[in-house]
């Protein structure tokens, strides 16, 4: 039976900037190395890895997916609230995958494959590559704007993670 991720309990989670986000990346790994990293959601470690690592390599190399008018112009409505910085800026709940299946992550992911494609792509903005490809969601974008949704998109996913001493609330 699926998890009601609006209800879930789950971690609310802020991050400043990218090294904050390599950080909780630390810790999340250190967790699964150790044997104590569970969810409170519907997907497991590897797919929340995967599923995030998506926007950080569609803001450097763009993107040929082909998001529905409906989601494109809610995404758009609701932009200047999921870009402020500032704690559950992004919400759980907002299920992508009903009218755009693509967007799913992978059943099969491993936790390997999804820190590994999520280093990858950090490794790639921290080293001075830039977001500046429009997004399949919210068209143009600076890099800034890249940053703070991936940090607001990471925060939210990453809240469902959990591990000894990461408070759920």
């Amino acid at each position: 039976m699926p998890v009601n991720t609006k209800t879930a309990a789950r971690r609310h989670l802020f991050f400043k900037c990218m090294g904050c986000l390599r950080g909780e990346l630390d810790r999340i790994e250190a967790a699964h190395r150790a044997g104590t990293l569970t969810t409170t959601g519907n997907w497991t470690p590897g797919q929340n890895l995967d599923h995030c690592a998506v926007p950080l390599e569609e803001g450097l190399d763009g993107s040929t997916k082909k998001v529905s008018f409906v989601v494109r112009m809610f995404a758009k409505m609701i932009k200047p609230v999921i870009l402020k910085a500032k704690p559950d800026a992004m919400r759980p709940g907002f299920n992508v995958g009903k009218s755009n299946p693509e967007l799913m992550p992978s059943p099969d992911v491993t936790f390997e494959q999804g820190m590994g494609r999520i280093r990858k792509a950090l490794a790639r903005i921290e080293a001075g590559e830039r977001m500046t490809k429009p997004s399949p969601w919210l068209g143009t974008m600076t890099h800034e704007e890249w940053v703070r949704l991936n940090l607001n998109h990471t925060a939210m996913h990453f809240g469902f993670l959990t591990y000894p001493g990461a408070a759920l609330q």
